[in-house]
C-alpha cells in the first residue's frame, strides 16, 4: 500500500514540472535598482520589454548580487532576460536561470568533492600512523 502512495506522489510531482509554459528570451532595459535590506541583503531590478508583438511591459526581478560590492548592473542598462508567455510579468534573468536550474547540482558536487578531499586525507594519516607502530 505505501508502495502504491509513494507511485502516486511521484507521478503528480512529475505532473507538475510538466506543466512548462514556454519562456521568451528578450532584451529589456533597467529603469531602476531597489536594495532590500535584511537578514539577506537583496536588489530587485524594475525592467522596461517589449513582448512579441510590441507592447511594452514592466517586469520585476532579482538580480545577482556579490557579497560586500552589490550587482554590477546599474540604472540603464540594457539586460537579458526571459518571460513567461502566459504570464510575462514573470521575468528571469539569465544567471538567475541557470543559477537556479543548475545551482543544486553544483553544490552537491562541491560537497562530494569536499568530503573525498577529507576522506583520503584522513586515510592517509591513518595509513602512516599504523606504519609507525609497527
Amino acid at each position: 500500500m505505501k508502495y502504491i502512495y509513494l507511485t502516486i506522489i511521484l507521478f503528480s510531482s512529475l505532473i507538475g514540472h510538466g506543466q512548462n509554459d514556454d519562456w521568451v528570451e528578450t532584451e529589456g532595459k533597467i529603469t531602476e535598482i531597489t536594495l532590500h535590506r535584511g537578514k539577506k541583503t537583496r536588489e530587485t531590478a524594475t525592467i522596461k520589454f517589449k513582448l512579441e508583438d510590441g507592447s511594452e511591459q514592466i517586469g520585476i526581478t532579482e538580480l545577482f548580487r556579490v557579497p560586500f560590492i552589490g550587482s554590477m548592473k546599474s540604472e540603464g542598462d540594457a539586460i537579458s532576460i526571459k518571460y513567461r508567455k502566459s504570464n510575462p510579468v514573470l521575468v528571469e534573468t539569465q544567471f538567475g536561470s541557470l543559477l537556479s536550474t543548475y545551482g543544486m547540482y553544483v553544490l552537491i558536487f562541491l560537497g562530494v568533492l569536499l568530503s573525498a578531499k577529507t576522506l583520503l586525507g584522513r586515510k592517509k594519516t591513518m595509513n602512516t600512523s599504523s606504519g609507525l607502530n609497527s
